[in-house]
């Protein structure tokens, strides 16, 4: 089973402990590793002063012992990092699997006013920040804390005076640490906030190529992006010029420790305070420092990174989502009719009225066409009935049931949506359509196996195929065809099977829409939300889907927006939209003769088509 999802504002090592058996393991080995090794200098200083004293029968044995020290300290030291170090990868894999189920789970307002480039730099460059801070972070922490407390221990049995002189300039690691931490962190910030403004115009410029193209606006652009690349440049030449600081400050704190030994040392050995073999002994103990003591900047700068880059995703997973699960009664799927009954709706978006009181009626197994002029709030209509904007609560109801006290699975189940800007994901055509119903959506069964397998958190829930045996299912074929897709298939070379690449960039603007609105059809719903999704076929292939959508459509409930009037002459209702008011509703042959904007509408489109006028208009 996938983690749960801890609080927003928890720290970054409550996440981490997760995994506290494998750190704890790992910790374990980092003292011995820091206790083997202390046996290195130890024998070191016995072997000097055996051979000075001429016991040189005692050699052989201590230089075994060396060896078995040395082993034994690269043993360890190779486990503390696996354990160690697969922990922070485990907690980044959990980490980003949770930043992208809050994804998921937030609406299409947040969207709108977050760019898509920045949410992408958090998932990828900061999670791998906190993860680095995971790892290396802990392991350094750990292992520097060790490195001080067991050297200082076997420093002080040698020569306590001598200690406190090797100390005397470590005190100015705490404060050279407070100095520079403020610094780290705040240019850690800002090089992170950069990154995100960055990834988002290479995103945009990426997805607008070919109006950047048309427009000859590659100069522009290429300018554009070396400004921001310049900014990007100029803040990590800060935090590099703080951490080209703070890591030699430390190195010279630590070869200032060694002045300092050597030199007290050197007198007390000359006035046989002490033997050679104990000032070698306690140099060595130092030389077991000077890594721990340069790893304390560059640690420092890691976990600064760290904090800056956890906050930025605790802002992110602090987000909570608008639209949320009501706490009413189920709506399964098999009990829904499709009736749809809209009261006094109001929605306000960027501070202005889009639906200023909208209130009708969709009998189930009936069909309603809006239409209005471009902005009326149609396609806003078709989101807030989805839910996809927040809505108030009584004000749209599905079968009797306020939308907003439904569990959203429930209500996106028994609703299919077509929505005008059609969106296809880098699949096939059959996977596009099967995902209407939740299949072409999932990894293949072996694929999903050998992923429980290495991550330990369960398999993936596996759905129905798109394609049997090589064949697609039946109910993709189905759509397909009622989607007008059948003479189109029958012209590409894999059929069902061809790949339609990124936002299915290989077909023109009317295939996708029809795969889109073939989703929409697979899924079998009660009620089915068409918003203008014919908008780019031609007058004729419309009429001919819209033909076939009538046998579809039989005992359902239909919602139909669209932009030419005559595509929605046979619907049971007609809904005219201005200025997010319903200003006009009835049937075709009623709309007409009240000659209001209706009547304006279908006679500006039959000027524009340059057909004779109707007979029906003379009426």
């Amino acid at each position: 089973m996938p983690p749960p999802s801890p609080p927003a504002d928890r720290s970054a090592w409550e996440h981490l402990g997760r995994y506290r058996r494998a750190i704890t393991g790992g910790v374990v080995m980092l003292l011995l590793t820091n206790v083997l090794f202390l046996g290195i200098p130890v024998t070191t200083g016995l072997t000097i002063d055996a051979l000075r004293d001429g016991r040189h029968h005692e050699v052989p044995a201590l230089a075994l012992a060396m060896v078995a020290f040395a082993l034994g300290t690269a043993i360890t030291r190779i486990l503390s990092r696996i354990w160690i170090f697969n922990a922070a990868r485990a907690a980044e894999y959990d980490l980003r699997s949770e930043l992208f189920r809050h994804l998921l789970g937030l609406d299409q307002p947040w969207y709108r006013a977050n760019p898509t480039g920045d949410v992408m730099s958090r998932l990828t460059n900061d999670v791998q920040t906190v993860r680095a801070m995971w790892g290396a972070g802990v392991l350094n922490v750990v292992n520097t804390a060790f490195a001080f407390v067991t050297v200082l221990v076997m420093m002080l049995r040698v020569d306590p005076w001598l200690t406190l002189w090797a100390c005397a300039p470590y005190p100015m690691i705490v404060f050279l640490g407070r100095i520079f931490g403020r610094r780290v962190y705040r240019t850690s910030r800002d090089v992170q906030a950069q990154l995100g403004a960055l990834s988002n115009e290479i995103q945009e410029d990426l997805t607008s190529i070919q109006a950047i193209k048309s427009y000859g606006l590659e100069a522009v652009r290429k300018e554009r992006f070396r400004a921001s690349s310049l900014r990007l440049l100029d803040r990590n030449m800060a935090l590099t010029r703080v951490r080209g600081q703070l890591v030699p400050a430390f190195a010279a704190l630590g070869a200032l420790s060694s002045i300092v030994v050597l030199y007290v040392g050197g007198h007390q050995v000359v006035r046989g305070q002490i033997q050679l073999g104990e000032l070698v002994e306690m140099s060595a103990y130092l030389a077991r420092l000077v890594w721990p003591t340069l790893a304390l900047g560059w640690m420092l700068s890691l976990l600064q990174r760290g904090r800056a880059s956890w906050a930025r995703l605790t802002a992110l997973l602090a987000t909570r989502p608008t639209i949320v699960d009501g706490d009413g009664a189920r709506l399964p799927a098999t009990e829904s009719q499709g009736g749809l009954e809209v009261r006094d709706l109001v929605v306000e978006l960027g501070g202005r009225r889009v639906l200023d009181g909208v209130s009708f009626a969709v009998p189930a197994g009936t069909t309603t066409a809006i239409v209005g002029r471009t902005g009326a709030g149609k396609s806003t209509l078709c989101e807030a009935v989805t839910r996809l904007l927040d809505i108030p609560a009584g004000a749209v109801l599905l079968d009797g049931k306020d939308v907003t006290a439904l569990p959203l699975a429930d209500l996106r189940r028994a609703i299919g949506y077509a929505p005008q800007e059609a969106f296809l994901f880098s699949t096939t055509i059959a996977d596009n359509i099967a995902f209407g119903y939740g299949a072409g959506s999932s990894l293949p069964r072996a694929r999903a196996e050998e992923l429980e397998r290495v991550t330990g958190a369960g398999a993936p829930a596996l759905t129905p195929p798109a394609f049997h045996d090589g064949a697609p299912d039946p109910r993709v074929v189905r759509a397909a065809e009622a989607a007008g897709l059948a003479r189109d298939l029958a012209a590409m070379p894999d059929h069902f099977a061809t790949v339609v690449g990124e936002r299915g960039i290989t077909l023109s603007g009317g295939q996708r829409q029809r795969v889109a609105l073939a989703r929409a059809l697979a899924s079998e719903p009660r009620l089915l939300i068409l918003d203008d999704s014919l908008s780019s076929v031609d007058a004729e292939t419309e009429r001919v889907i819209l033909d076939r959508l009538a046998q579809v459509l039989a005992g359902r409930t239909a919602l139909l927006v669209s932009h030419r009037v005559a595509a929605v002459k046979s619907a049971h209702q007609i809904l005219v939209l201005d200025e997010g008011r319903v200003v006009e509703r009835g049937r075709h042959d009623e709309l007409l003769r009240a000659g209001g904007l209706y009547a304006e509408l279908y006679r500006a489109q039959l000027e524009a088509s340059a057909a004779p006028p109707a007979a029906e208009e003379a009426s």
